[in-house]
């Protein structure tokens, strides 16, 4: 009877354990001990504590002259930049107190200052006391000091209004005492920078003639709102300068709810990463392009930022984010000249109301406008530093979500739009005393294959995570030696590797530890056992799946006790004795237990009279999986229609296809669109990985090797709800696998050598494995899929010790636990004619 609608899938998983007699072993079973290990579980949140109603500012913005200031910067420095807005602001406010007629209209024109002086003093009163008001949650210190000449009659009400509205003192000193001057303001921004800033001033020659200096200085130290990046989930990769070189960094990754956007008119993606407290966020501003941030800094305004934000939505996604440290110093004459003030740095200045003139006395004017900056970001959040300064004097006398490229940032206060930073980064290893080596990638691409490394987005590795790598991982060493079509079972074998860990010991069990990404306790092994177990067993809404083993005694074997038991009760393994001195009697009742447990899928795994009658052990694990199709494939929407197989050109196949809504993402780090079809069950899916660019990887190799960078639940939470057309082959593949190759390449060699330690099996036989072969089987069709896989373990005895996603190329595919992301089955198809593959 033809199943409905649906997909079948079983596998069987075989050890065999064989000694000869007169061989003895010195019994090693280790004293058991209770080691207690300090762990720092990843715990989320409760949903009242992540859930954020973010709301944009409403008021009007003031920031116009912040991004005219960042753009004009921008263009003219080809590295990082990183500017304060708001400390320029200050300062150059603190000018505008004193100024008169042009010198005045300047600024104000310039800076976008309100219609009247009461407004502009309201709007930075508003400010300050928003971002001087204390918190536990991050730091924030900004301040200005005006230092002036002793001879200078300073006015007042100069001193009064700017100590009023702009928290700002005036002190009086010997400016011609640079030495003292120096010492002073280099002081006070060291201390309200935090010592990010130790000498704001270097030349002390530069202070020759000055008699004002207005000083502002700024620091912010800021935690994320939570910990979206854990230390141990950055890793390093590329990220790209240009479409032909790269720089090595480490990136930051997170999954989860952010506030994000597309921008049209910017060409980019707009992320929101907020910082503790609830007021202040970052915004990351990332071009659809590797060379779209030059676009993105022609376009950019507050304006179509504002658009832009109350368009953004909270999203589930993955961000990869590198960590950058830099510095970035600034004299700000010429650009603020290209923005139209002028008047302040010529003898025409008007600076009149900060002290009075005296007969013959030459006009007070700007000599410099130094301005320095630095940032750095990590996975706790960000320290961003500023510090302007303004020297005025006699001139008269002297004639810098995969933000893997180029990217616009700025941390904003959102309580009143204050931008308290803007920069970009053009290359995060570009920092003071820092010589990044930049790499040229050929255009021709890499020749090897084997070592070619893609743009792989760092993602995050929590332990559950880890534990499934070895999915993947497997896949991709099995590829490595075969053309053609693959179908194995991840699970079936970590099942039966996993049984395994309880008889050995030493360098051999810490082998198979690290292959399976298993923690090395062994309370905490049973643990992610059981859980494994228990996903392999459901039935629900017509799609089953099912898992059996059983551990076959040679009755004159003295297995340990301890570990029959830990077999039942911790893995749920059936013992049972069997003569395996009658080869075919043995191998018929396997081959019995096998054909029923796979619902007669797999008839034998074990060929009659190939058993040897040395076998002592032999360990069966069967996995079985009949899942319906959520939405099912409609048999006259099947066509014959071209699947593209390498070096062969078009074959026709019969293609299914289906008009639906179905969760799809395109993987930039893999460079291949995934889709996946849900199964009835409502927890267990089938991906599909197609890759863009075939040409590069026909033989999928570099995305085999690229997905087992990435988490399947990282991939899960990439997909989003797709209205589309999926069409894909009718496809049966059968393989007859030997995992032992694979597997050492995986650093698993213990096992299969005369060292190997299974003293926790049998305490007085020297025993190792001989191979692994894993048989699989599986048919895709409209109607259903019937799939069947054996893997069988020997050991034996040692001598004297919303769009078209049209699969008609080759792809990859697996089918998953959505919730757990644990991979029962995973293959590829490279001809959907090609029945049956093997590798020796």
């Amino acid at each position: 009877m033809r199943l409905q609608l649906g997909y079948l899938l079983c596998l069987c998983s075989v050890v065999v354990f064989l000694t000869r007699e007169g061989t003895y072993a010195m019994p090693q079973r280790a004293a058991k001990t209770n080691v207690s290990q300090s762990l720092n579980p990843v715990t989320a949140q409760s949903h009242s504590d992540d859930d954020e109603d973010f709301v944009p500012y409403q008021g009007e913005r003031f920031t116009t002259f912040d991004w005219m200031l960042f753009k004009s910067l921008s263009k003219t420095n080809p590295s990082n930049v990183l500017i304060s807005p708001i400390s320029i602001k200050l300062a150059l406010v603190l000018l505008y107190e004193g100024a008169q007629e042009q010198t005045a209209q300047e600024l104000a024109n310039v800076m976008q200052l309100p219609v009247n002086l009461l407004a502009t003093r309201e709007r930075f009163t508003n400010i300050l006391k928003s971002l001087q008001t204390p918190s536990p949650a991050y730091t924030l210190n900004i301040g200005s000091r005006i230092y002036i000449d002793n001879n200078v009659l300073l006015r007042q009400r100069y001193a009064a209004t700017v100590k009023t509205f702009y928290n700002t003192n005036v002190f009086s000193t010997d400016m011609l005492d640079v030495h003292a001057l120096a010492t002073k303001v280099n002081s006070w921004i060291n201390n309200i920078t935090d010592g990010h800033i130790e000498n704001m001033i270097n030349d002390e020659k530069s202070l020759k003639d000055t008699v004002m200096l207005i000083a502002n200085g700024m620091f912010f130290k800021g935690a994320w709102r939570r910990q979206y990046f854990a230390a141990e989930k950055t890793r390093v990769s590329k990220f790209y300068i240009n479409a032909n070189d790269h720089v090595n960094v480490p990136f930051m990754h997170s999954v989860g709810r952010f506030y994000c956007g597309e921008s049209a008119k910017l060409g980019a993606k707009i992320l929101r990463i907020p910082y503790d407290g609830s007021k202040f966020a970052m915004y990351i501003l990332l071009p659809h392009t590797l060379t779209g941030v030059d676009h993105v800094l022609d376009e950019i305004d507050p304006f179509t930022l504002g658009r832009e934000m109350w368009a953004m939505q909270d999203l589930p996604l993955n961000i990869w984010i590198p960590k950058f440290k830099f510095e970035f110093t600034s004299h700000l004459e010429r650009t603020l000249r290209a923005l139209g003030i002028h008047d302040i740095f010529d003898n025409t200045a008007l600076l009149t109301g900060i002290a009075k003139t005296k007969r013959g006395a030459k006009h007070l004017q700007v000599s410099d406008v130094l301005h320095k900056t630095g940032i750095e970001v990590n996975e706790n959040g960000t320290i961003a530093f500023a510090a302007t300064e303004i020297q005025i004097g006699n001139k008269i006398e002297e004639g810098t979500f995969n933000a893997n490229h180029p990217f616009v940032f700025y941390i904003e206060d959102e309580t009143t739009g204050t931008i308290l930073f803007v920069g970009v980064v053009r290359n995060p290893l570009d920092a003071p005393g820092t010589t990044a080596q930049v790499e040229t990638e050929s255009r021709f691409g890499s020749q090897d294959h084997t070592n070619t490394t893609r743009p792989v987005v760092p993602v995050a590795i929590s332990a559950e995570e880890r534990y499934n790598f070895f999915n993947i991982d497997l896949l991709q060493r099995i590829n490595e030696n075969i053309d053609g079509n693959v179908i194995l079972s991840p699970s079936s074998a970590k099942v039966a590797l996993m049984s395994l860990v309880e008889g050995t010991g030493g360098r051999t069990r810490q082998e198979l530890l690290s292959a399976l990404r298993l923690p090395p306790e062994e309370h905490a092994i049973r643990r992610t056992a059981r859980l494994t177990l228990a996903l392999l067993k459901n039935s629900r809404n017509g799609t089953e799946i099912d898992v059996a083993t059983s551990l076959w005694t040679n009755p004159n074997l003295s297995a340990s006790e301890y570990y029959k038991t830990a077999l039942q009760q911790h893995y749920d393994t059936n013992v049972q004795q069997l003569n395996f001195a009658d080869a075919n009697g043995a191998a018929q009742t396997i081959n019995n237990w096998v054909r029923e447990t796979t619902r007669n899928n797999i008839n034998t795994i074990v060929q009659p009279g190939t058993l040897d009658p040395d076998t002592q052990l032999l360990l069966t694990s069967a996995l079985y999986f009949k899942g319906r199709w959520l939405k099912s494939f409609d048999r006259d929407s099947t066509h014959m229609r071209c699947f593209y197989v390498p070096q062969h050109g078009c074959r026709n196949v019969s293609m299914m296809e289906n008009n639906s809504k179905y969760r799809y993402a395109y993987i930039g780090s893999l460079d291949a669109e995934v889709a996946e079809l849900p199964y009835s069950d409502g927890r267990t899916s089938m991906l599909i990985f197609l890759p863009a660019h075939e040409q590069s990887d026909p033989y999928l190799q570099i995305l085999t090797k690229d997905l087992s960078y990435v988490p399947m639940k990282t991939l899960l939470a990439s997909l989003m709800e797709t209205e589309m057309l999926l069409s894909i082959p009718r496809f049966s593949i059968e393989s007859k696998l030997d995992l032992r190759s694979p597997l050492m390449r995986m650093g698993v060699l213990d096992i299969f050598r005369a060292a190997a330690n299974f003293t926790g099996i049998a305490h007085n036989n020297y025993m190792r494995i001989g191979n692994i072969m894993q048989n699989a089987k599986i048919e895709v069709d409209e109607e259903g899929t019937i799939a069947a896989a054996v893997t069988e373990l020997t050991i034996i005895p040692l001598m004297g010790m919303g769009q078209n996603f049209i699969a008609n190329r080759p792809f990859i595919f697996a089918i998953v636990d959505v919730p757990t992301g644990e991979t029962l089955f995973a293959g590829r198809l490279m001809d959907p004619i090609m029945r049956s593959s093997s590798s020796t």
